[in-house]
Protein backbone atom coordinates (compact mmCIF):
# COMPACT_ATOMS: atom_id res chain seq x y z
CA UNK A 1 0.00 0.00 0.00
CA UNK A 2 1.46 3.49 -0.57
CA UNK A 3 1.80 6.28 1.57
CA UNK A 4 -0.85 8.49 -0.05
CA UNK A 5 -3.63 5.85 -0.37
CA UNK A 6 -2.75 4.66 3.46
CA UNK A 7 -3.55 8.43 4.22
CA UNK A 8 -6.16 8.69 2.36
CA UNK A 9 -7.88 5.20 3.52
CA UNK A 10 -7.82 6.86 7.16
CA UNK A 11 -10.11 9.86 5.95
CA UNK A 12 -12.60 8.15 3.99
CA UNK A 13 -12.74 4.02 4.68
CA UNK A 14 -15.31 2.93 6.93
CA UNK A 15 -13.62 3.55 10.73
CA UNK A 16 -14.22 -0.24 11.82
CA UNK A 17 -12.25 -1.44 8.88
CA UNK A 18 -9.44 1.06 8.85
CA UNK A 19 -8.95 0.69 12.82
CA UNK A 20 -9.17 -2.94 12.58
CA UNK A 21 -6.51 -2.71 9.40
CA UNK A 22 -4.53 -0.93 11.09
CA UNK A 23 -4.53 -2.72 14.63
CA UNK A 24 -4.19 -6.28 13.17
CA UNK A 25 -0.76 -5.30 11.75
CA UNK A 26 0.02 -3.23 15.07
CA UNK A 27 -0.68 -6.78 17.40
CA UNK A 28 1.38 -8.95 15.26
CA UNK A 29 4.63 -6.48 16.46
CA UNK A 30 3.75 -6.31 19.98
CA UNK A 31 2.79 -10.02 19.61
CA UNK A 32 6.79 -10.47 19.09
CA UNK A 33 7.69 -7.86 21.62
CA UNK A 34 5.56 -9.21 24.32
CA UNK A 35 7.10 -12.79 23.46
CA UNK A 36 10.22 -11.43 24.03
CA UNK A 37 9.40 -11.68 27.46
CA UNK A 38 6.85 -14.60 27.48
CA UNK A 39 9.70 -16.71 25.98
CA UNK A 40 12.81 -15.48 27.89
CA UNK A 41 10.13 -16.54 31.19
CA UNK A 42 9.25 -19.82 29.84
CA UNK A 43 12.66 -20.47 29.44
CA UNK A 44 14.01 -18.86 32.82
CA UNK A 45 11.38 -20.70 34.54
CA UNK A 46 13.22 -23.91 33.98
CA UNK A 47 16.44 -22.46 35.80
CA UNK A 48 14.76 -21.96 39.26
CA UNK A 49 12.19 -19.41 41.52
CA UNK A 50 14.86 -17.42 42.11
CA UNK A 51 15.89 -16.99 38.85
CA UNK A 52 12.17 -16.00 37.55
CA UNK A 53 11.67 -13.66 40.81
CA UNK A 54 15.20 -11.70 39.34
CA UNK A 55 13.33 -11.76 35.87
CA UNK A 56 9.98 -10.70 37.44
CA UNK A 57 11.89 -7.52 39.22
CA UNK A 58 13.86 -6.59 35.81
CA UNK A 59 10.83 -6.78 33.85
CA UNK A 60 9.90 -3.42 35.79
CA UNK A 61 12.96 -1.81 35.04
CA UNK A 62 12.71 -2.54 31.42
CA UNK A 63 8.69 -1.64 31.29
CA UNK A 64 9.90 1.86 32.53
CA UNK A 65 12.13 2.85 29.99
CA UNK A 66 9.93 1.12 27.00
CA UNK A 67 7.36 3.49 28.40
CA UNK A 68 9.27 6.33 28.11
CA UNK A 69 10.03 5.64 24.84
CA UNK A 70 6.26 4.41 23.79
CA UNK A 71 5.24 7.89 25.38
CA UNK A 72 7.77 9.63 22.86
CA UNK A 73 6.43 7.37 19.90
CA UNK A 74 2.76 8.24 20.59
CA UNK A 75 3.67 11.80 20.76
CA UNK A 76 5.62 11.45 16.89
CA UNK A 77 2.52 9.48 15.72
CA UNK A 78 0.08 11.99 16.68
CA UNK A 79 2.10 15.61 15.76
CA UNK A 80 3.35 13.04 12.05
CA UNK A 81 -0.36 11.98 11.29
CA UNK A 82 -1.60 15.88 12.03
CA UNK A 83 0.79 16.90 9.60
CA UNK A 84 0.11 14.33 6.80
CA UNK A 85 -3.46 15.06 7.43
CA UNK A 86 -2.83 18.82 6.79
CA UNK A 87 -0.71 17.60 3.88
CA UNK A 88 2.95 19.17 5.14
CA UNK A 89 4.42 15.90 4.16
CA UNK A 90 8.09 17.86 4.43
CA UNK A 91 7.25 18.76 7.75
CA UNK A 92 5.97 15.43 8.75
CA UNK A 93 9.19 13.65 7.20
CA UNK A 94 11.22 16.43 9.24
CA UNK A 95 9.95 15.55 12.71
CA UNK A 96 10.27 11.85 12.14
CA UNK A 97 14.18 12.78 11.61
CA UNK A 98 14.39 14.90 14.94
CA UNK A 99 12.55 12.47 17.13
CA UNK A 100 15.55 9.55 15.79
CA UNK A 101 17.88 12.15 17.47
CA UNK A 102 15.80 12.71 20.41
CA UNK A 103 15.74 9.18 21.17
CA UNK A 104 19.13 8.48 20.35
CA UNK A 105 19.85 10.85 22.97
CA UNK A 106 17.94 10.18 25.69
CA UNK A 107 18.23 6.17 25.49
CA UNK A 108 22.23 6.43 25.34
CA UNK A 109 21.61 8.43 28.85
CA UNK A 110 19.31 6.97 30.53
CA UNK A 111 20.81 3.52 29.86
CA UNK A 112 23.92 4.53 31.43
CA UNK A 113 22.82 5.86 33.81
CA UNK A 114 20.58 3.04 34.86
CA UNK A 115 23.34 0.70 34.37
CA UNK A 116 25.31 2.47 36.90
CA UNK A 117 22.60 1.93 39.49
CA UNK A 118 21.74 -1.32 39.33
CA UNK A 119 22.39 -2.70 42.89
CA UNK A 120 21.14 0.55 44.83
CA UNK A 121 17.59 0.88 42.37
CA UNK A 122 16.75 -2.71 43.00
CA UNK A 123 17.49 -2.76 46.54
CA UNK A 124 15.22 -0.40 46.77
CA UNK A 125 12.79 -2.37 44.78
CA UNK A 126 12.66 -4.70 47.24
CA UNK A 127 15.39 -7.27 45.59
CA UNK A 128 16.65 -9.48 48.26
CA UNK A 129 21.17 -9.87 48.24
CA UNK A 130 20.31 -13.32 46.54
CA UNK A 131 18.84 -12.00 44.03
CA UNK A 132 20.75 -8.92 43.28
CA UNK A 133 23.62 -11.12 41.67
CA UNK A 134 21.05 -12.44 39.29
CA UNK A 135 19.65 -9.08 38.58
CA UNK A 136 22.31 -7.40 37.98
CA UNK A 137 24.03 -10.10 35.48
CA UNK A 138 20.46 -9.99 33.23
CA UNK A 139 20.01 -5.78 33.60
CA UNK A 140 23.78 -4.98 32.75
CA UNK A 141 24.11 -5.99 29.38
CA UNK A 142 20.12 -5.40 28.71
CA UNK A 143 20.91 -1.83 29.15
CA UNK A 144 23.67 -2.16 26.53
CA UNK A 145 20.85 -3.04 24.01
CA UNK A 146 18.10 -0.63 24.62
CA UNK A 147 18.66 2.30 22.31
CA UNK A 148 18.56 -0.10 19.83
CA UNK A 149 14.81 -1.13 20.60
CA UNK A 150 14.19 2.66 21.62
CA UNK A 151 15.15 3.99 18.01
CA UNK A 152 13.12 0.85 16.43
CA UNK A 153 10.06 2.19 19.00
CA UNK A 154 9.94 5.86 18.11
CA UNK A 155 10.81 5.32 14.27
CA UNK A 156 7.68 2.67 14.22
CA UNK A 157 5.62 5.25 15.36
CA UNK A 158 6.45 7.75 13.03
CA UNK A 159 5.67 5.24 10.48
CA UNK A 160 2.58 4.61 11.62
CA UNK A 161 1.43 8.09 11.44
CA UNK A 162 1.61 7.52 7.47
CA UNK A 163 -1.05 4.05 7.55
CA UNK A 164 1.90 2.50 7.07
CA UNK A 165 1.79 -0.47 9.90
CA UNK A 166 2.27 -3.91 8.26
CA UNK A 167 5.87 -3.37 7.12
CA UNK A 168 7.53 -2.37 10.91
CA UNK A 169 5.50 -5.04 12.44
CA UNK A 170 6.58 -7.92 10.49
CA UNK A 171 10.21 -6.52 11.32
CA UNK A 172 9.03 -7.16 15.34
CA UNK A 173 7.80 -10.20 14.48
CA UNK A 174 10.81 -11.37 12.97
CA UNK A 175 12.94 -10.36 15.50
CA UNK A 176 10.63 -12.26 17.92
CA UNK A 177 11.67 -15.72 16.06
CA UNK A 178 15.33 -14.47 16.21
CA UNK A 179 14.83 -14.09 20.09
CA UNK A 180 13.32 -17.37 20.47
CA UNK A 181 15.86 -19.21 18.56
CA UNK A 182 18.92 -17.57 20.13
CA UNK A 183 17.40 -17.69 23.97
CA UNK A 184 17.52 -21.95 23.54
CA UNK A 185 20.92 -22.12 22.17
CA UNK A 186 22.41 -19.47 24.62
CA UNK A 187 20.89 -20.24 27.72
CA UNK A 188 20.88 -23.77 27.65
CA UNK A 189 24.28 -24.08 25.53
CA UNK A 190 22.78 -26.04 22.69
CA UNK A 191 25.58 -26.46 19.97
CA UNK A 192 28.54 -24.54 19.66
CA UNK A 193 27.05 -22.21 22.14
CA UNK A 194 28.30 -21.27 25.44
CA UNK A 195 25.79 -22.24 28.25
CA UNK A 196 25.16 -18.46 29.50
CA UNK A 197 21.82 -18.98 31.83
CA UNK A 198 20.37 -15.70 32.89
CA UNK A 199 23.20 -13.69 30.62
CA UNK A 200 21.87 -15.59 27.91
CA UNK A 201 18.34 -14.58 27.73
CA UNK A 202 19.67 -11.25 28.03
CA UNK A 203 21.92 -11.33 25.15
CA UNK A 204 19.43 -13.07 23.03
CA UNK A 205 17.06 -10.14 23.49
CA UNK A 206 19.91 -7.44 22.46
CA UNK A 207 20.20 -9.24 18.74
CA UNK A 208 16.59 -8.88 18.80
CA UNK A 209 17.03 -5.61 19.66
CA UNK A 210 19.63 -4.69 17.01
CA UNK A 211 17.17 -6.50 14.27
CA UNK A 212 14.23 -4.29 14.59
CA UNK A 213 16.72 -1.20 14.45
CA UNK A 214 18.33 -2.43 11.32
CA UNK A 215 14.67 -3.19 9.78
CA UNK A 216 12.75 0.13 10.99
CA UNK A 217 15.30 2.38 9.84
CA UNK A 218 15.43 0.70 6.40
CA UNK A 219 11.51 1.15 6.41
CA UNK A 220 11.86 4.62 7.07
CA UNK A 221 14.46 5.41 4.29
CA UNK A 222 12.14 3.84 1.85
CA UNK A 223 9.30 5.96 3.22
CA UNK A 224 11.25 9.49 3.14
CA UNK A 225 11.26 10.05 6.80
CA UNK A 226 14.94 10.74 7.00
CA UNK A 227 16.11 13.99 6.10
CA UNK A 228 17.29 17.22 7.91
CA UNK A 229 16.21 20.40 6.72
CA UNK A 230 16.91 23.92 8.25
CA UNK A 231 17.83 24.14 12.08
CA UNK A 232 15.25 27.17 12.93
CA UNK A 233 12.46 25.53 11.20
CA UNK A 234 13.68 22.21 13.42
CA UNK A 235 13.68 23.86 16.52
CA UNK A 236 10.02 24.85 16.31
CA UNK A 237 8.76 21.53 15.00
CA UNK A 238 10.79 19.80 18.27
CA UNK A 239 9.13 22.04 20.96
CA UNK A 240 6.21 21.29 19.11
CA UNK A 241 6.43 17.60 19.25
CA UNK A 242 7.92 18.18 23.37
CA UNK A 243 4.54 19.59 23.97
CA UNK A 244 2.49 16.72 23.10
CA UNK A 245 5.41 13.78 23.92
CA UNK A 246 6.10 15.34 26.92
CA UNK A 247 2.75 14.41 28.62
CA UNK A 248 2.71 10.97 26.64
CA UNK A 249 6.15 9.95 28.42
CA UNK A 250 5.02 10.92 31.71
CA UNK A 251 1.84 9.29 31.40
CA UNK A 252 3.38 5.91 29.83
CA UNK A 253 6.16 5.82 32.63
CA UNK A 254 3.00 5.45 35.04
CA UNK A 255 1.91 2.23 33.76
CA UNK A 256 5.15 0.01 34.74
CA UNK A 257 5.52 2.45 37.85
CA UNK A 258 2.31 1.14 39.10
CA UNK A 259 3.96 -2.15 38.52
CA UNK A 260 7.11 -1.45 40.32
CA UNK A 261 4.34 -0.17 43.29
CA UNK A 262 2.57 -4.00 42.76
CA UNK A 263 5.84 -5.92 43.07
CA UNK A 264 6.97 -4.14 46.01
CA UNK A 265 4.15 -4.48 47.72
CA UNK A 266 4.04 -8.23 46.64
CA UNK A 267 7.69 -8.65 47.69
CA UNK A 268 6.48 -8.51 51.66
CA UNK A 269 4.51 -12.36 50.26
CA UNK A 270 7.89 -13.87 49.22
CA UNK A 271 9.91 -15.05 46.37
CA UNK A 272 7.27 -16.93 45.08
CA UNK A 273 4.48 -14.01 45.25
CA UNK A 274 7.08 -11.86 43.21
CA UNK A 275 7.78 -15.12 40.73
CA UNK A 276 4.04 -15.00 40.35
CA UNK A 277 3.92 -11.30 39.29
CA UNK A 278 5.95 -11.63 36.74
CA UNK A 279 4.61 -14.42 35.44
CA UNK A 280 1.08 -12.98 35.47
CA UNK A 281 2.01 -9.68 34.15
CA UNK A 282 3.80 -11.10 31.05
CA UNK A 283 1.15 -12.93 30.48
CA UNK A 284 -1.31 -10.07 30.90
CA UNK A 285 0.75 -7.83 28.48
CA UNK A 286 0.57 -10.56 25.44
CA UNK A 287 -3.79 -11.08 26.23
CA UNK A 288 -4.04 -7.51 26.09
CA UNK A 289 -2.85 -7.14 23.12
CA UNK A 290 -5.87 -6.55 20.90
CA UNK A 291 -6.82 -3.63 23.44
CA UNK A 292 -3.57 -2.27 23.44
CA UNK A 293 -3.02 -2.45 19.56
CA UNK A 294 -6.96 -0.91 19.34
CA UNK A 295 -5.84 2.36 21.37
CA UNK A 296 -2.62 2.56 19.07
CA UNK A 297 -4.36 2.58 16.07
CA UNK A 298 -6.58 5.58 17.63
CA UNK A 299 -4.01 7.86 18.23
CA UNK A 300 -2.83 8.15 14.81
CA UNK A 301 -6.43 7.99 12.88
CA UNK A 302 -7.46 10.98 15.27
CA UNK A 303 -5.05 13.08 14.69
CA UNK A 304 -5.38 12.22 11.04
CA UNK A 305 -9.08 12.95 10.72
CA UNK A 306 -8.75 15.46 13.24
CA UNK A 307 -5.99 17.45 10.75
CA UNK A 308 -8.31 17.12 8.19
CA UNK A 309 -11.35 18.17 10.15
CA UNK A 310 -13.39 15.14 10.11
CA UNK A 311 -14.73 15.14 13.37
CA UNK A 312 -17.78 12.41 12.64
CA UNK A 313 -15.96 9.88 12.04
CA UNK A 314 -13.62 10.70 15.42
CA UNK A 315 -17.20 10.37 16.80
CA UNK A 316 -17.44 6.62 15.55
CA UNK A 317 -14.24 5.85 15.97
CA UNK A 318 -14.26 6.57 19.67
CA UNK A 319 -17.86 4.16 19.80
CA UNK A 320 -16.18 1.41 18.04
CA UNK A 321 -13.04 1.55 20.07
CA UNK A 322 -14.79 1.46 23.42
CA UNK A 323 -17.15 -1.83 21.99
CA UNK A 324 -14.41 -3.45 21.12
CA UNK A 325 -12.53 -2.69 24.56
CA UNK A 326 -15.86 -4.55 26.07
CA UNK A 327 -16.06 -7.20 24.07
CA UNK A 328 -12.69 -7.97 24.45
CA UNK A 329 -12.17 -7.47 27.79
CA UNK A 330 -15.09 -9.76 28.70
CA UNK A 331 -13.45 -12.77 26.61
CA UNK A 332 -10.75 -12.49 28.19
CA UNK A 333 -11.72 -12.21 31.82
CA UNK A 334 -14.03 -15.88 30.96
CA UNK A 335 -10.94 -17.52 29.09
CA UNK A 336 -7.83 -16.82 31.84
CA UNK A 337 -10.16 -17.26 34.75
CA UNK A 338 -10.87 -20.87 33.43
CA UNK A 339 -7.46 -21.67 31.65
CA UNK A 340 -5.49 -19.92 34.78
CA UNK A 341 -3.99 -23.24 36.70
CA UNK A 342 -3.11 -24.66 33.82
CA UNK A 343 -1.33 -20.98 32.01
CA UNK A 344 0.52 -20.84 35.79
CA UNK A 345 1.95 -24.62 35.37
CA UNK A 346 3.42 -23.78 31.98
CA UNK A 347 5.72 -21.61 33.71
CA UNK A 348 6.45 -22.73 36.76
CA UNK A 349 5.31 -26.51 38.94
CA UNK A 350 5.98 -24.93 42.00
CA UNK A 351 2.18 -25.10 43.53
CA UNK A 352 2.16 -21.58 45.57
CA UNK A 353 3.72 -19.79 41.91
CA UNK A 354 0.49 -21.54 40.96
CA UNK A 355 -1.63 -20.86 43.53
CA UNK A 356 -1.12 -16.89 43.25
CA UNK A 357 -1.18 -17.02 39.35
CA UNK A 358 -4.59 -18.75 39.48
CA UNK A 359 -5.38 -15.73 41.85
CA UNK A 360 -4.11 -12.76 39.67
CA UNK A 361 -6.03 -14.17 36.72
CA UNK A 362 -9.65 -14.50 39.02
CA UNK A 363 -9.61 -10.97 39.97
CA UNK A 364 -7.64 -8.45 38.38
CA UNK A 365 -8.95 -9.80 34.98
CA UNK A 366 -11.97 -8.69 35.75
CA UNK A 367 -11.67 -4.94 35.53
CA UNK A 368 -9.57 -5.69 31.64
CA UNK A 369 -12.85 -4.18 29.85
CA UNK A 370 -13.01 -1.36 31.72
CA UNK A 371 -9.15 -0.69 31.34
CA UNK A 372 -9.66 -1.30 27.77
CA UNK A 373 -12.32 1.57 27.94
CA UNK A 374 -9.93 4.26 29.49
CA UNK A 375 -6.92 3.40 27.07
CA UNK A 376 -8.95 4.12 24.41
CA UNK A 377 -10.21 7.58 25.69
CA UNK A 378 -6.44 8.61 26.36
CA UNK A 379 -5.61 7.58 23.32
CA UNK A 380 -8.38 9.70 21.95
CA UNK A 381 -6.88 12.89 23.83
CA UNK A 382 -3.81 12.64 22.62
CA UNK A 383 -5.38 12.20 18.91
CA UNK A 384 -7.28 15.80 19.74
CA UNK A 385 -3.60 17.23 20.52
CA UNK A 386 -5.06 16.83 24.49
CA UNK A 387 -1.59 15.06 26.14
CA UNK A 388 -2.65 17.62 28.86
CA UNK A 389 -6.21 16.14 29.39
CA UNK A 390 -5.00 12.46 28.97
CA UNK A 391 -2.04 12.80 31.95
CA UNK A 392 -4.61 14.11 34.26
CA UNK A 393 -6.02 10.77 33.86
CA UNK A 394 -3.45 9.14 34.07
CA UNK A 395 -2.49 10.74 37.35
CA UNK A 396 -5.47 10.75 38.87
CA UNK A 397 -5.91 7.15 37.97
CA UNK A 398 -2.44 6.22 39.38
CA UNK A 399 -2.83 8.30 42.84
CA UNK A 400 -6.03 8.66 43.57
CA UNK A 401 -7.47 5.15 42.68
CA UNK A 402 -4.77 2.17 41.68
CA UNK A 403 -2.47 3.28 44.40
CA UNK A 404 -3.97 3.59 47.12
CA UNK A 405 -6.75 1.21 47.08
CA UNK A 406 -3.67 -1.54 46.01
CA UNK A 407 -1.94 -0.44 49.25
CA UNK A 408 -5.08 -0.43 51.10
CA UNK A 409 -5.63 -4.25 49.81
CA UNK A 410 -1.97 -5.27 51.02
CA UNK A 411 -2.22 -5.00 54.95
CA UNK A 412 -5.03 -7.92 54.37
CA UNK A 413 -3.44 -10.35 52.18
CA UNK A 414 -2.00 -11.16 48.53
CA UNK A 415 -5.59 -11.33 47.25
CA UNK A 416 -6.96 -8.44 48.64
CA UNK A 417 -4.11 -6.33 47.13
CA UNK A 418 -4.82 -7.20 43.52
CA UNK A 419 -8.42 -6.87 44.72
CA UNK A 420 -7.54 -3.02 45.32
CA UNK A 421 -5.48 -2.97 41.93
CA UNK A 422 -8.44 -3.94 40.15
CA UNK A 423 -11.13 -1.90 41.88
CA UNK A 424 -8.78 0.93 41.25
CA UNK A 425 -8.78 0.63 37.65
CA UNK A 426 -12.60 0.14 37.50
CA UNK A 427 -13.20 3.10 39.19
CA UNK A 428 -10.70 5.02 37.10
CA UNK A 429 -12.49 4.10 33.81
CA UNK A 430 -15.40 5.82 35.02
CA UNK A 431 -13.94 8.95 35.80
CA UNK A 432 -12.42 8.30 32.25
CA UNK A 433 -15.99 8.03 30.39
CA UNK A 434 -16.64 11.10 32.73
CA UNK A 435 -14.03 13.73 31.82
CA UNK A 436 -15.02 12.59 28.32
CA UNK A 437 -18.38 13.12 28.14
CA UNK A 438 -18.08 16.74 29.58
CA UNK A 439 -15.19 17.47 26.32
CA UNK A 440 -17.94 16.00 24.05
CA UNK A 441 -20.54 18.19 25.34
CA UNK A 442 -18.44 21.38 25.62
CA UNK A 443 -18.14 20.77 21.73
CA UNK A 444 -21.68 20.14 20.68
CA UNK A 445 -21.22 16.49 19.96
CA UNK A 446 -23.93 13.90 19.09
CA UNK A 447 -21.51 11.82 21.13
CA UNK A 448 -22.19 12.91 24.70
CA UNK A 449 -25.86 11.04 24.03
CA UNK A 450 -24.52 7.57 24.19
CA UNK A 451 -21.40 4.92 25.32
CA UNK A 452 -19.51 2.47 24.99
CA UNK A 453 -21.39 -0.13 27.36
CA UNK A 454 -25.03 1.09 25.87
CA UNK A 455 -23.81 0.40 22.65
CA UNK A 456 -22.65 -3.01 23.54
CA UNK A 457 -25.63 -3.89 25.24
CA UNK A 458 -27.95 -2.71 22.03
CA UNK A 459 -25.81 -4.96 19.79
CA UNK A 460 -26.32 -7.79 21.95
CA UNK A 461 -30.18 -7.39 22.30
CA UNK A 462 -29.72 -7.16 18.57
CA UNK A 463 -28.23 -10.44 17.97
CA UNK A 464 -30.59 -12.44 20.42
CA UNK A 465 -33.59 -11.19 18.46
Amino acid sequence: MSERHASDRMTAAPVGHVLVGMAAPIALGMLSTFLFQIVDTYFVGKLGSAELAALAFSSTAYLVLVSVFMGLSVGVSSVVARAAGSDQGGRANRMATIALGLALVLSVGLCLLARSLISPMFSLLGASEELLPLVGQYMGILYLGFPFLMLGIVGSGAVRAIGITGQTELVFAGAGILNLIFDWLLIFGKGPFPELGLAGAATATVLSFVFIFLGVMAIMRRHGLLGFTGLRSSLVDMREMLAVSVPTISMQVLVPATGMFMAFLLSGYGTTAVAAFGIASRIEALALIGIYAASMSVTPFVARNFGGGEHDRIDDALVFAGKLSVCLGLMLFAGLALLGPWIARIFSDEPEVVRYVTLYFRIVVASYALQGIFSMIVATFNGLQMPGEALRLMVVRTFAMVLPLSLFGSFFGFGWTLAGYAAGSAVAAGYAMRRMRQSQRKWNRPIAATGALAETLRDVRSLLR
